[in-house]
């Protein structure tokens, strides 16, 4: 059985039209040889029909140089003639036929001769090629019938080919006039030309022209090809070492091989890199300082801060025995030093990930029972705003090797950036499971955020609205906080959401960290494109079949009734 691929002009035509549109030099390439092609093509053209016409001036002028020649030489012999009857006069005329038809040019195929008056002494019509008589039309007969100047007529024909077909013939010409034979009266005398040998010469002229253009297209077509190969080349270096640069690879550079203007590209990447590693050296450097500067004024504040919050405490105690306006005082003081402990826990918990000293207490747990307690502890902010938190969990354990402390943070800071937004609707928030990984859904149905700022919630000190009044006071560090918590578990936070719409957050945390991160086709439950506005999702949670109620906050137990989670 053959397997070979059977050849197809199709997919050879796919292929190069693909191979255009992919590559520059073929582009270069094929539109060069087809520019090539064309220009030899209309130049072929312009020659051919400038050679026909030359050829054709140039048989015609000998056509009828020759024709002139035979009309001499037969009138001469018929004046020198000495006959008197019908069989003599017969037999001069034959034999002046096959005298002019041996004498004559290479491309004479027939002479004719017949009376022109029926009254005279009858002779009998004379053909040297009789199969070409036809080609002697009516209308130049009529026209030497009717000569009385002795003139030569010519008309171009053509001798039909083995096919048939019109236009599939050999070029060809007519030639006719009047011989005077005196006592037999005057004779019509006319000769055939055949350009059968110009006509090849055209031929083959054409088929040269075919072959030199076809040459001339491929030898532009392979020095094009060279030159571009040796422009695109050094280039796609450049590219491949600025694909390296990128991913990381601060070392590479390029070796400046060339003295034109793609050495000076060479040149100029080299320096390029050269600046951008030292600009990145100079920003490093900027962000350690800056790290460590905020390490260590967290640290230092802790201090003072703690004195701070013991007075502040003190001052609480006895605030009912103050005036209205000194209490009111007091109980601002104690709020802005919460506000200033919670931004220095923050700050120090971020100065630690960024040291490298964050690390993980791995304890088997159920998931339920650490978004419990950060339901409980948000839930006094979701009453301040009247926001009701529906919690949707499943009746079983879902135990998962997690730090507690730090889930418990990530959903925290979820349901706060919640509050904040929800505008007095509800929050939601569900689990999903499987063998290999857990997602926490915590999803409000508020005012959105644009598209282009979807990208920068877990930027550091970013608000998505510094205009809107906040309950909780926020730092902009708990979204970004958040984040390294997930990345901690070799999880992630993904987000999406729509103005009008709401935001929906969706933490994936591995089942077993230690097993490393877990692929999107293995998750429970994802967002169904990557657009940031797309609040679809695929996969599923459990099915609600009990709640209870209490003011602004709503818990409910799923039951997983077979679905997939």
């Amino acid at each position: 059985m053959n397997l070979r691929p059977r050849f197809s002009l199709k997919r050879l035509l796919r292929h190069g039209r693909a191979e255009v549109r992919r590559s520059l030099q073929a582009r270069t390439v094929a539109l060069t040889v087809i520019l090539t092609l064309a220009v030899a093509i209309v130049f072929s053209g312009v020659s051919m029909v400038s050679v026909r016409a030359s050829l054709l001036t140039q048989i015609t002028s000998q056509s009828r140089a020759d024709y002139s020649n035979m009309v001499q030489q037969a009138q001469t012999s018929l004046d020198a003639a000495d006959v008197s009857t019908a069989v003599q006069l017969q037999q001069l005329v034959n034999d002046l036929a096959s005298s002019l038809q041996s004498e004559g040019s290479s491309n004479l195929i027939g002479v004719y001769l017949w009376s022109r008056d029926t009254n005279s002494r009858a002779i009998i019509p004379v053909s040297t090629e009789p199969s070409y008589q036809s080609l002697i039309s009516d209308d130049i007969r009529s026209s030497v019938a009717s000569d009385l100047d002795d003139s030569v007529f010519y008309q171009p024909v053509e001798i039909p080919g083995d096919s048939g077909m019109p236009g599939s013939g050999t070029p060809a010409a007519v030639l006719g006039t009047v011989l005077d034979f005196g006592v037999a009266g005057n004779l019509e005398f006319f000769a055939i030309y055949s350009y059968t040998f110009q006509q090849q010469s055209l031929t083959q002229i054409q088929l040269s022209l075919v072959v030199i253009c076809a040459l001339l297209s491929i030898v532009v077509g392979v020095v094009i090809w060279l030159v571009i190969r040796g422009i695109v080349r050094p280039i796609e270096r450049v590219a491949a070492a600025s694909e390296t640069l990128a991913s990381g690879n601060l070392d590479m550079r390029v070796t400046v091989d060339r003295k034109d203007e793609l050495g000076v590209l060479q040149q100029s990447f080299n320096t390029m890199a050269d600046a951008l590693n030292q600009k990145i050296d100079e920003l490093e450097e900027a962000s350690v300082f800056q790290k460590r500067f905020v390490s260590d004024v967290s640290h230092e504040l802790r201090t003072p801060v703690t004195t701070m919050r013991m007075a502040s405490d003190l001052l609480e105690m006895k605030k009912d025995g103050f005036d209205p306006s000194t209490k009111r005082t007091v109980e601002l003081l104690a709020g802005q030093i919460s506000r200033f402990q919670d931004m220095l826990a923050d700050l120090l918990e971020i100065s630690r990930y960024d040291a490298g000293y964050a690390a993980l207490d791995l304890v088997e747990t159920d998931l339920c029972e650490p978004i419990e307690t950060a339901v409980d502890q948000v839930d006094g902010i979701a009453q301040a705003k009247r926001v009701p938190i529906h919690t949707y969990l499943p009746n079983v354990q879902v135990l998962t090797r997690i730090d507690s402390r730090r889930v418990i943070r990530i959903v925290r800071n979820l349901l706060a950036n919640a509050v904040d937004f929800a505008e007095d609707r509800p929050i939601e928030v569900r689990v999903a499971a499987n063998r290999k990984a857990v997602a926490i859904s915590v999803r409000d149905y508020g005012v959105g955020i644009d598209e282009d700022k979807v990208a920068h919630v877990f930027d550091r000190f970013w608000r998505g609205d510094l205009s809107r009044s906040r309950v909780t006071g926020g730092t902009g560090l708990g979204l970004s906080i958040a984040m390294t918590d997930a990345l901690l578990h070799h999880g992630s936070i993904r987000v999406r959401s729509a103005v009008g719409e709401g935001t929906w957050f969706l933490v994936l945390l591995p089942r077993d960290p230690d097993q490393g991160e877990v692929a999107d086709a293995e998750l429970p439950v994802n967002f169904a494109s990557e657009t940031p506005d797309d609040l679809r999702v695929t996969g599923g949670f459990g099915v609600a079949t009990s709640q209870v109620t209490h003011d602004y906050h709503e818990v409910r137990r799923d039951t997983m009734m077979g679905r997939p989670l």
